[in-house]
């Protein structure tokens, strides 16, 4: 999908469709609305005050022209009540335009800013409209044959500006709303691909199309490399499987070079079974998105080499599989950490936290000052937070709340877990340092804390996305599958740290 800005008087715009944003309960049209109305014969104030479009939040009303102007329809698009209007608004209800303008056959859109009259700022308002109809466009039909020739994409949107004082500031929104969507899809699409195309292998191999699209530094580190670092559990975790562990790392550094280093770690299970602690056989096919926060971090790797900001990065994803086989660990072992703990197996299917700590301390070894995992960890925060909800768990209240910030902005929902040093004592070994299983009490709590442990005194936040990765049923700005959560908050998290 395209996205530009155009100038034309909305009277002249020649489109498919012309999305118009009312307020609920407004009963009158603005000046330029108005005259449209009236080469329509009335018809938008028609059913404005007929109660047949009210204006609330997402609802939409389609309107034919009839040759009457240009756009060859109109979509009144609902926006809600106005004290309640927020930049996240932009993005579900021009999610919603879009859907329903698909639905119509429309190849092109033109959508008159939303939000400007509420001081949402023109940067803001430009990048949330991208992101709402780039991110409701997406599907994923690749392996249903014929099913995208029967689907109607929106091919491109003009976002209808007039103020020369605000379009560089939405251009700019325009460009970093597209780099934020495609990131967000590239997520998805590695999340919804099968765990028999998606490998470690294939992993690598996108980083390093990533790496070399952005001039990025990149390396990946095979099992014998793995193995001479000391990681005993990741390697643990990947050897029941026969295909091999990758270590991928990429480097942005775009600040001063003593600035801070965020080190942004995803778990990159391409299949877990849960390996001898086996899962039920029911939704286990589900299992291949066991590697979306890996997803998370190679997305937000992406838009940070299109968008530039000034700051350092480091991101490192261990990616293995998690399989039952004569060679695969068990309940009972005890295995060494590159942080120098050992670790007690009591549940192999707790295996994502066993390679994170991993990588934790590989992300401290390259330099990494903060960190933020990013993790498909426990079902015990699906339990918890649902599917609408990420959950925190942080050392460091200042950190915390920048990620909080930072999700705000990308319009994802977090919550803060208490890390209260009782919950400690939960993955206290009795054989070895630490277990990697508490027990389903605090679960979600427990396995944060664990890796915690590896953080050391480093700033850290970890992000369980275990309910939020994926949804069920299509979502105004989601289709089934993948939902590429966290991409866009890393990368805001990153441009905070821009000095």
């Amino acid at each position: 999908m395209k996205a530009s800005i155009i100038k034309d008087n909305i009277k002249d715009i020649m489109a498919d469709a012309l999305v118009v944003g009312v307020y609920e309960g407004v009963k009158s049209l603005n000046t330029d609305l108005a005259e449209i109305d009236k080469q329509l014969d009335s018809a938008i104030s028609d059913m404005i005050g007929s109660g047949a479009f009210e204006g609330k939040e997402s609802e939409t009303l389609l309107i034919y022209t009839l040759g009457k102007i240009p756009a060859k329809k109109i979509l009144l698009l609902g926006l809600g009540k106005e004290e309640d209007f927020k930049a996240d608004t932009i993005r579900k209800v021009v999610g919603k335009a879009v859907k329903q303008l698909e639905k119509s056959k429309a190849d092109t859109a033109a959508i008159l800013p939303i939000g400007l009259d509420k001081n949402i700022p023109p940067e803001t308002v430009g990048r949330c409209i991208v992101e709402g109809a780039m991110l409701a466009s997406y599907k994923f039909n690749k392996y249903k044959t014929g099913e995208e020739d029967k689907e109607n994409n929106l091919e491109e949107i003009y976002i209808v500006n007039t103020d020369n004082s605000t379009e560089d500031d939405m251009n700019e929104g325009i460009k970093t709303g597209s780099a934020l969507a495609n990131g967000t899809i590239m997520a998805r699409n590695l999340i919804n691909e099968p765990s028999n195309v998606v490998t470690p292998e294939v992993m690598a191999d996108k980083a390093m199309e990533i790496a070399n699209k952005h001039g990025l530094e990149v390396k990946i580190l095979e099992r014998e490399d793995i193995e001479k670092l000391g990681m005993g559990c990741f390697l643990g975790v990947a050897q029941g499987s026969d295909k091999p562990p990758k270590l991928i790392t990429i480097k942005y550094f775009g600040g001063d070079k003593n600035d801070e280093v965020l080190g942004l770690v995803g778990k990159g299970l391409t299949f877990d079974s849960g390996g001898i602690s086996i899962k039920p056989s029911s939704g286990m096919e589900e299992m291949k998105g066991d590697m979306g926060g890996a997803a998370a971090v190679l997305g937000a790797m992406d838009v940070i080499g299109t968008l530039k900001p000034k700051a350092n990065v480091i991101g490192i994803v261990g990616t293995c599989e998690n399989m039952p086989s004569g060679k695969a660990y068990k309940p009972g072992d005890i295995l060494n950490s590159m942080g120098g703990k050992t670790v007690e197996v009591l549940n192999t299917d707790a295996e994502g936290r066993l390679v994170l700590i991993d990588c934790i301390a590989y992300a401290l070894k390259e330099g990494a000052t903060k960190l933020v995992d990013i993790a498909t960890l426990t079902g015990a925060c699906v339990i918890a937070l649902g599917s609408t909800t990420t959950g925190l768990i942080s050392n460091n209240e200042e950190f915390v709340e920048d990620v909080k910030v930072a999700a705000e902005k990308a319009g994802e929902r977090v919550w803060q877990l208490p890390s209260y040093p009782e919950y400690k004592k939960l993955i206290k070994g009795d054989w070895a340092d630490l277990k990697n299983s508490g027990g389903r009490e605090a679960g979600t709590i427990t396995a944060g804390l664990f890796l915690g442990e590896f953080a050391g005194e480093n700033p850290w936040v970890h992000m369980d996305i275990a309910g939020t990765s994926m949804t069920s049923d299509s979502k105004i700005g989601s289709a089934k599958g993948a939902t590429g959560v966290g991409v866009r908050t890393l990368y805001h998290l990153v441009k905070s740290m821009e000095k």
